[in-house]
């Protein structure tokens, strides 16, 4: 199943390639670093917390692009400096956001179609039996719609092209077994990383307090997120991939029979 495999090839690329993860895992954790940090600031000056902030988003926004950009160049067997990359992550995560405002505007659309007899059935149904058949109705979509979402970023990154990421959601219903397999990874995956991060969170709060505890939890929370970030980013981009190789070779090509007559 191409959903297993995407993520077995995730795997296998982090585990053999530092360069996929270092600069994520070591960013996400400065971001929440200096988040902590200006929380404790604020009061003090806002200014310098606003400061504080921009360039915990900066970071942040390298982050989304850099992952799934890595991968590419992996794939590619192109060599890349990491440095580099955290330039080009730089402009590259600023197209991100921008393209993720449109993007998450036709997913708003996209899912509320998707979610509509839930939603229905919520607000028809009374009692218990509105919560159990919303959910009924509602989870299966709302995986199918999660591994969309996994995949829409990175295949815009891989391409460039603005396009790709909306094609995704064509491809996935054509795809509808396999993206929901991928979305419902996907959830383990990021639930089991969000609870480890919790955890840790949670330790740095007994072992600290103030603000030490506060950047320290910042820190182990940052570091987990960061890894969730790459797993995330290069398993929507190794999904796209298959997923477009089916597209591209295993799908019949229709040929207009008229349109032969006419050569």
């Amino acid at each position: 199943m191409r959903a297993f495999e995407a993520l077995g090839e995730t795997l296998t690329a982090i585990s053999k390639d530092k360069k996929l993860w270092r600069y994520p895992v070591i960013a996400l954790g400065m971001a929440r670093v200096l988040i902590s940090l200006s929380d404790h600031v604020l009061n003090r000056n806002i200014w310098i917390a606003i400061l504080i902030a921009l360039s915990s988003l900066l970071l942040q926004l390298t982050v989304v692009y850099y992952p799934t950009r890595a991968f590419y160049y992996h794939q590619k067997k192109t060599p890349f400096e990491e440095s580099a990359l955290v330039m080009e992550s730089i402009t590259g995560g600023i197209k991100v956001l921008l393209v993720s405002i449109v993007y998450g505007l036709v997913v708003l659309i996209v899912g509320g179609l998707f979610l509509l007899p839930a939603i229905l059935a919520y607000y028809i149904l009374s009692g218990t039996a509105r919560y159990v058949l919303a959910g009924l109705l509602g989870l299966p979509p709302a995986i199918l719609l999660m591994g969309v979402i996994a995949m829409m970023i990175p295949a815009y990154v891989w391409t460039r092209d603005f396009g790709e990421g909306l094609g995704v959601i064509g491809v996935a219903l054509d795809n509808a077994k396999e993206v929901f397999v991928f979305g419902a990874l996907m959830a383990a995956v990021s639930v089991g990383l969000w609870g480890a991060a919790q955890g840790l969170v949670f330790i740095a709060s007994l072992v600290a307090e103030g603000i030490t505890g506060a950047l320290l939890a910042g820190l182990l929370d940052g570091l987990i997120t960061g890894l969730s970030s790459v797993i995330s980013g290069v398993a929507g981009a190794a999904m796209y991939r298959k997923l477009r190789v089916w597209v591209e070779k295993e799908r019949p090509v229709r040929v207009d029979p008229d349109w032969l007559a006419s050569l």
